[in-house]
Order: structure tokens, then sequence, then C-alpha cells
């Protein structure tokens, strides 16, 4: 649908315009109204700058249907000014003047359209049909100028403008042409805008073939600007502008929603010449993989300017991979969040560090999970599928997004199997106690054998027994002890070592501080003070 700006000094011509003429049946919508010339001038360059939620990536009209006669300005200086400013704006004249002077004056402006007062519904119909096929035509011969001249660009791209001095400058008229500057003009404002993420998009994301349609539909909308599109390969546009594209590409990021998300749109800063975009488009695309692989894609980025926001570890120890088994198996989601956090700022930030990391980090997870949780494999992600997805990312943030969407899913299958599981484990680490309390035992030790972290086992064991693992232990070697005491002869040097405890020492402190006595007394006790 294209968008008419109707302009008319009287109100009553103006609102019946506006509100009575079925616009929409015939295909049009309006984009304002003004009384006179010099009002609908302000209201265009208002709308030029605007950046709002246009459906379709447009606030300037398409069509401007105005009044001849006006006071402040006329409806010919007004479309004259309108020409030179917006060349591709169809101009539609409405008078009640019937005279050769205003038809010929009409033509000298290259109005395409001349409908007489009072307005005939039918006539007004005919003569719209005309103008919206001419918007179709001269949008169309754009876009087919601009993939001519993209297409030119490409077999260009890789030569200085001496060595295809002709396609180069072929190349220059079409810009110039297409963008309407002057013949001679050799410089525009220039910028790269990338489709990031390509691979993954193509190749695993769910709508990806969806949302890669809906940017190169966004970018080819911006042909209807300042800005000039030119399809590089599958995943850039270089693009040309005879005027600073800061607002449209604003403008773009701000509107296109889904698609704004997956680009990144890299500016250089002053106009340069056409005979540079060799050496320009190899540096615009290491400046953006740079960009992108730090802080992500959907920015605004300027080509050249010093990297000193470059990424910063943080300082500190990296993150405990122990405790990231811990919040997995008791299914600490914001733990989990919290704990990638930390891992991507400790993570180097040099080429492919991250991408290596990353892949050590999920086989250690498959490893630990799988191993203590056999039926767990079935329900995880296979690896080829992750592995894949982590292969293509291009930046941090996807990356981190990909390990959280995994760890989250793990943390839900161990929960779901965490039930019996948990009571298994603290039975098995009770059994360990109680087979091998003769020898120094750690909570490590113990972690190790039944696949969790010290820090989560802790937890488990304190809250299915109500002691601690420590205090389980100590219980288990002054019992055995006990019957030592009872049973046997030895003496209490033997028995400390027997049940564990190295220094006699200070298994004579534990138990007392357990039994009341020390073992000493307690042994007397047995046999009523005499001494064995």
């Amino acid at each position: 649908m294209y968008r008419i700006l109707l302009v008319d000094d009287e109100w009553l011509e103006l609102d019946t315009l506006k509100n009575y003429i079925p616009w929409t049946d015939m295909g049009f919508q309006v984009a304002g109204t003004a009384e006179n010339g010099k009002a609908a001038l302000r209201l265009l360059e208002e709308l030029d700058l605007q950046l709002g939620d246009g459906t379709d990536g447009r606030h300037l009209p398409d069509v401007v249907l105005t009044d001849v006669k006006m006071p402040v300005m006329d409806g010919l200086v007004f479309s004259r000014t309108v020409h030179e400013r917006y060349p591709d704006m169809q101009i539609v004249f409405l008078s009640g003047y019937n005279d050769f002077e205003y038809v010929r004056s009409a033509l000298s402006v290259e109005a395409c359209g001349y409908i007489l007062k009072p307005l005939d519904l039918e006539e007004l119909k005919k003569t719209m049909e005309k103008v919206r096929e001419k918007c179709s035509r001269t949008f169309q011969e754009k876009a087919s100028r601009a993939l001519v001249t993209a297409e030119n660009l490409k077999n260009c791209i890789g030569f200085s403008m001496g060595e295809k001095e002709a396609l180069w400058e072929d190349i220059c008229r079409s810009c110039n042409a297409i963008l309407h500057c002057s013949p001679e003009n050799r410089t525009f404002y220039t910028g790269m805008l990338s489709i990031d993420e390509y691979r993954f998009l193509s190749g695993y994301e769910s709508n990806g073939k969806d949302i890669l349609n809906a940017i190169h539909m966004a970018i080819r909308r911006l042909t209807n600007k300042i800005i000039l599109p030119l399809h590089i390969n599958d995943s850039s546009y270089l693009f040309l502008s005879e005027s600073d594209p800061k607002n449209a590409a604003a403008q773009f990021m701000k509107q296109e929603g889904e698609a704004a998300r997956w680009t990144t749109i890299c500016l250089y800063e002053n106009r340069q010449s056409l005979e540079h975009l060799p050496v320009l488009c190899g540096e615009m695309d290491r400046y953006r993989r740079w960009y992108v692989k730090l802080y992500g894609s959907g920015h605004i980025i300027v080509c050249g300017r010093p990297e000193k926001d470059a990424y910063i570890q943080a300082e500190g120890e990296p993150a405990d991979y122990e405790m990231l088994l811990s919040f997995l198996q008791n299914g600490e989601k914001e733990k989990i969040k919290e704990w990638l956090d930390t891992f991507f700022l400790k993570c180097p930030a040099g080429d492919g560090d991250i991408s290596r990391d990353a892949f050590e980090l999920t086989e250690k997870i498959y490893s630990s999970v799988t191993a203590a949780n056999p039926a767990a494999e079935e329900q995880m992600e296979g690896k080829a599928g992750l592995y894949g997805r982590l292969s293509a990312a291009e930046g941090l943030s996807l990356i981190k997004e990909i390990l959280e969407q995994f760890l989250e899913k793990t943390a839900d299958i161990l929960v779901g199997l965490s039930g019996d599981r948990r009571l298994e484990v603290v039975n098995r680490v009770r059994y360990l106690i109680e087979e091998e309390f003769n020898v120094p035992l750690t909570i490590e030790y113990l972690a190790e054998k039944v696949y969790m972290s010290p820090n989560y086992l802790r937890t488990l064991f304190k809250d299915y027994t109500g002691e601690t693992v420590l205090e389980y232990m100590t219980r288990t070697r002054i019992n055995r002890s006990v019957e030592l005491l009872r049973e046997t002869n030895m003496r209490v040097n033997d028995i400390s070592r027997k049940v564990g405890y190295e220094n006699p020492s200070h298994y004579c402190a534990v138990f007392r501080k357990f039994m009341g006595v020390t073992p000493n007394q307690f042994r007397n006790r047995l046999t009523g003070g005499r001494k064995s």
C-alpha cells in the first residue's frame, strides 16, 4: 500500500479528501494533511526524520495530492521543491482552474496527474490507478538498477579503480542516478549491513529461514530511503548513501524487530571514494567480526574508532566446575546463569578460545552426568547437534545462549530423575564410609565416587540423614572403636589407627567428645575397673 500526503488550503475540501475518499480501496494510506505548501514541506521533513514503527519501513509519502492555488506557498512552488528534494515522489495536482497555463505548469514539474474540482470520484480512481502503476514502476526500476549495480560491484570488489576503470565509472553513474546525486559525484557515505550468525540461522534455528527472508525483505525496503543496499553475498550488503545514514540505520534497528536482532550495521563516519571500496569492505568485515564475537549482533558500529571498549577479562579464579554440577543436580537455574556469567568473564578473548572452552565444558558435563546418571543419557541432547550449533555460532552471546539452554534442559532431566537417585547416592556414601572408615577419607574422594560436587554432596547428605558427612564418618569410626574396646584387648593406640585416626591423641579427644569419657575410661567401666 502506498502513502499519500493531502495538501489543500480549504479545510472542508481537506476534510473531505481525508475522511470521505476510499483511499484504502484504491491502494493508498493517508500519511498526513497540510493546509499549504510550506506546512506540507515542514511535515515532509518531520516524516523523513521520524523513527516510528511503520509497517512497510517508510514514513515519507509516495504521492502528494496538492491544490494548485494556496496562500503562503502555492502548489507549483511546493511541487518544484518536492521534486528537487524527493525525486521519486509522485505529484498529482488538484485545481478548480481548468486552463492551459496551469496544466503546462503542472507538466513542467513532471506531475503525473491533474484532477479538476469539483472532485469526480471515478476520475480520481482512474488517475490514482495510473499513479499507483507509476509508483510500482519507479520502485521496480530502482530495485532493478540496484541489482545490476550490485552485480557489477561484486565483479569489481577485488580490483582497484585503475584495473577496471570503465566498470567502476559505470557503477558510479548508476549509484548517482539511484541516489539522485550529481553526475560528477565520486564519494558516498559507506557502510556494511551484515546478517550475523548466518550459519546458525540457516542450519540450526527452527524458524531461521523465515528470519532470513524477513531480513532480506527489510533490507530491500531501505532502497526507498536515502540508502542504496547492494547485495554482496548471502550474509552481507554494502550500502551507499548521499547523506549521513545514521538516522536511517537507527530507524531500521528500531522498526525491524526480530530482523534487526540478527544484523549489524558497520558505518564509516566520513564520505569515501568508490575506488576505495575493496579496502573498505575488508576493513568493515574484520571490524564487524571482532565486534560481533564479543558483543553479539543487533548493533550500529562505526568502523575505525579505537577499540577502547575492547573485551576485558575479569580478575580472579575461574568458574568452579564442581559448583556447576551442584546447581545442575539441584535444578538451580538462576545459579546456573550466574555461573555462566562468571565462566564467560574468565574466558580468554582470543580467536577460537571461547569455542574451545565451550566444547571442553560440554564434554565434561556429558561425562559427569551420564556416568552418574546412565538414564539421563537417553534424554540429553545428542552431542552432534549441540556441537554443530556451537560450531556455527559466531559471537559469545549466542554461544552463551546455546550453553544456557543445554544446561537448563540437563538440570530438568536430573531433577526429574533425582527422587530415588538422591537416596541411592546417600546410601552409597554411607556404604563407602562403613567399608573404608579405617583409611583417611575426604569429602572430595567421596564426591568423586558418586559423581557429585563436594558442596552438593554435603547438602544432600545432611538433608537425608540429619548429619554432615563428617559427623556420620566420625560416629561410624567411634562406634567401631567401641566394638574393639569391648571385644578385644588391643591397645588404644592400635585401635586409633584401626579406625582411621593416625594421631591417638586426636582419637581420644574425639572419643571423649562423643562418649563423655576417654577410651581407657570406657574400657575400665566395662571391666569393672580391672586392668586387662
